[in-house]
């Protein structure tokens, strides 16, 4: 998979754009601002695609949920379902993997470039945090840019994160002023997944010595992120 940044900050609303849909409260307000926002350009489509990884029990009801929600803002639905064998290693990367293949594979069906994801503040943080455990380099502790370009069978697909700066409180208190309703992932809760136990265990932590910890681990992901494309730069001239 290719990535990359670029300056432009947002999708082009006036052309059909998807929303990864998990029913997540993430991902719900995401698809509320989003089919709010495209209100305002009339020429704008709005998809709604969910990743059924098959992996919870209650799997089978975050599809309902998802579904009924795309019919609720009275947006196109679709989904693909992943045989992930549980038996093997590091379900967690091959989970992701398989979510973005997917993912890609409904955008060239449906004819869409821009892709829209829910991570945001907490999630860049985490995954700094992991990186950090792994002894990335600048690369790796750069986290998520906000774009980024995923391989496509015919075209690459641009992949947009427009909650990366928004904090999970921000989000709660977004959700709960605009009455949206969501589903919690049991398995969020397990501290066995390493970022489950960064979210529970360490950033609390971090954040009573320092309570702009999140937003701080966020912003230097940003910084390195910029680095990162000078280096980038500075070797396609050298090479």
């Amino acid at each position: 998979m290719a990535s990359s940044r670029k300056s432009q900050q947002s999708p082009d609303f006036r052309k059909r754009i998807a929303v990864a849909l998990s029913g997540g409260l993430d991902s719900v307000v995401l698809l509320d601002t989003v089919c709010k926002a495209v209100k305002q350009h009339s020429q704008s489509e709005v998809f709604v695609f969910h990743i059924h990884h098959g992996l919870q029990k209650a799997a089978d009801e975050w599809l309902v949920f998802c579904e009924k929600l795309a019919k609720h803002y009275q947006v196109p639905f679709d989904f693909r379902l992943l045989h992930l064998d549980q038996s093997q290693g590091n379900i967690e990367a091959r989970a992701r993997v398989g979510r973005y293949e997917a993912l890609a594979n409904l955008c060239e069906d449906y004819g869409i470039d821009d892709l829209l994801l829910a991570h945001h503040q907490n999630d860049q943080a985490e995954t700094v945090l992991l990186q950090l455990m792994r002894g990335a380099g600048v690369a790796g502790l750069s986290g998520m840019p906000e774009l980024r370009y995923i391989a496509g069978n015919s075209k690459p697909i641009t992949i947009w994160r427009p909650l990366l700066n928004q904090s999970r409180a921000e989000l709660e208190s977004y959700a709960k002023e605009h009455k949206l309703k969501w589903v919690e992932d049991p398995s969020n809760r397990d501290d066995v997944f390493k970022r489950n136990a960064i979210r529970k265990q360490i950033i609390p932590r971090l954040e009573k010595l320092q309570p702009e910890a999140v937003a701080n681990l966020a912003r230097s992901a940003g910084l390195i992120g910029e680095s990162q494309v000078l280096l980038d730069r500075l070797a396609q001239i050298d090479g």
